[in-house]
């Protein structure tokens, strides 16, 4: 069954906490977006804003130009992955290292107009690849259908690899997110913005089985 995980994105501590009190409610896992401003005209929470939260899998996802600069303070959180962009400046490879030394899972983020050979050197040292629906950086944008040969690709590399689909979920979308079967899907926009969340979370787990 394909596991959804609510993805954070916010500059403020007080939205933050206030999406985590309603992940408590929903799920075991769930998705913090880190962005920089560099690597994306967006600026978020980082790593150290934040205390670990207790009780419950934290996925980073670290949209930033230079990842090896963050991995020390994001592996203070104790997160269950740390996910660095396939698309940043420099040091991924030496991030993905850094990452899984300090005991950490290390998964890679590819952006819908990257080829999936930029991800091969490093396949065997990941335990997920994260499909954009559309590009880093900003929620609510349209999913890009390249994701759907992307999935494929990346199985028929590492048949083990988790892969999950970040972003481009909408009522339009579900039928064939549903038909790739995604291990995990991470949704901001369409679940956060529902009227009710919880009734939109088992909407999706519905969708997505």
């Amino acid at each position: 069954m394909t596991k959804i995980i609510p993805a954070i994105l916010e500059s403020n501590l007080s939205a933050y906490r206030s999406k985590l009190n309603l992940v408590r409610q929903l799920t075991d896992r769930f998705q913090l977006d880190v962005i920089d401003g560099e690597f994306a005209d967006n600026r978020t929470l980082q790593p150290q804003d934040i205390e670990p939260p207790s009780g419950l899998k934290l996925d980073v996802h670290l949209m930033v130009a230079r990842p090896l600069e963050y991995v020390a303070n994001t592996i203070k959180l104790r997160p269950y992955i740390i996910i660095v962009q396939a698309e940043a400046e420099a040091g991924i490879g030496a991030a993905i290292d850094k990452i899984r030394k300090g005991g950490i899972r290390a998964g890679i983020a590819i952006n819908p107009d990257t080829p999936v050979s930029a991800i091969e050197p490093y396949l065997d040292q990941l335990a997920m690849v994260l499909i954009m629906g559309y590009p880093a950086g900003f929620a609510g944008q349209k999913l890009q259908p390249s994701v759907f040969t992307k999935v494929i690709e990346i199985r028929e590399l590492n048949p083990d690899v988790e892969i999950g689909l970040d972003g481009g979920i909408s009522e339009g979308t579900l039928k064939k997110i549903a038909a790739a079967k995604f291990d995990i899907v991470c949704t901001n926009s369409y679940l956060f913005e529902a009227e009710s969340v919880l009734t939109r979370y088992h909407e999706l787990i519905g969708a997505l089985k």
